[in-house]
C-alpha cells in the first residue's frame, strides 16, 4: 500500500488543536523579520498578534519582533500569559526582562527572503485562540503526532488521499508510516482568528 501523504478533517473536534503543542511544519517564506512574517506568511491579523505575549525564537525570547529576522528551519513558540516570576520575565518587553538579558534574542542577520520551513508551537491561551487557524492553513506532521493525537477524537472523519476514514483507523495504518504528511483540518467548534 502507498504511503499517505495529506490527510483532511473537514469537521474536526476541537481536541485537534492539541496537535500544535507538539511543534508543527509549516512551508513558509523565511530570512524576514517576524513582524512582517506574522502577517504575510502566518496570516495573523492584528488583534490576534495581541494575544502572542510570549514570542520565543529558537528558545530565546524576542522582545522586537521588527528586528528578529526568522530563518530556515527555526523554531518558534507562541504563547499568553506564563506563570511566575520566570513567565513574567519572558512576556515581550517585560519589566523584569533584565533577568534574561543572557538568554534574549538579537539578530545579527540581514532580511534575505526566501523558502524555508519552520516548526511552530503554541502554548497557553494562544492554543485555542489561533490552533484552529493554523490547522486550517495547513501543517506538516509526522505519522507519530497524528497517532498522538487521534486518541482524542477517534471518530472524527477523515480524508487520507481521498479515503474517507475515521481517525483512529487511519492512525492504525499510519503507525507503519515513516514520512510526515500535509495535515488540515477545520474545527467543528465555531470561528476563530
Amino acid at each position: 500500500m502507498e504511503a499517505v501523504r495529506t490527510v483532511d478533517i473537514p469537521r474536526a473536534s476541537a481536541a485537534w488543536k492539541l496537535i500544535m503543542q507538539s511543534g508543527v511544519g509549516l512551508a513558509v517564506t523565511v530570512g524576514v523579520p517576524l513582524s512582517e512574517f506574522f502577517t504575510a506568511e502566518l496570516g495573523l491579523t492584528a488583534q490576534a498578534q495581541q494575544l502572542i505575549e510570549a514570542l520565543v525564537l529558537d528558545g530565546m525570547p524576542v522582545d522586537d519582533p521588527a528586528t528578529a529576522i526568522i530563518e530556515d528551519q527555526a523554531r518558534l513558540a507562541f504563547a499568553a500569559g506564563l506563570p511566575g516570576i520566570a513567565g513574567l520575565s519572558m512576556k515581550k518587553n517585560s519589566a523584569v526582562r533584565a533577568l534574561r538579558g543572557g538568554i534574549t534574542y538579537r539578530s545579527h542577520e540581514a532580511a534575505h527572503p526566501h523558502s524555508g520551513r519552520i516548526t511552530l508551537a503554541l502554548y497557553s491561551l494562544v492554543l485555542p485562540a489561533l490552533g484552529g487557524h493554523f490547522l486550517r492553513r495547513g501543517i506538516w506532521v509526522t505519522p507519530e503526532q497524528f497517532i498522538r493525537y487521534a486518541r482524542f477524537a477517534p471518530d472524527d472523519l477523515c480524508l487520507a488521499d481521498g479515503r474517507r476514514l475515521p481517525a483512529a483507523d487511519l492512525a492504525r495504518e499510519l503507525a507503519a508510516a515513516a514520512d510526515e504528511l500535509l495535515f488540515t483540518a477545520v474545527i467543528a467548534d465555531g470561528p476563530h482568528a
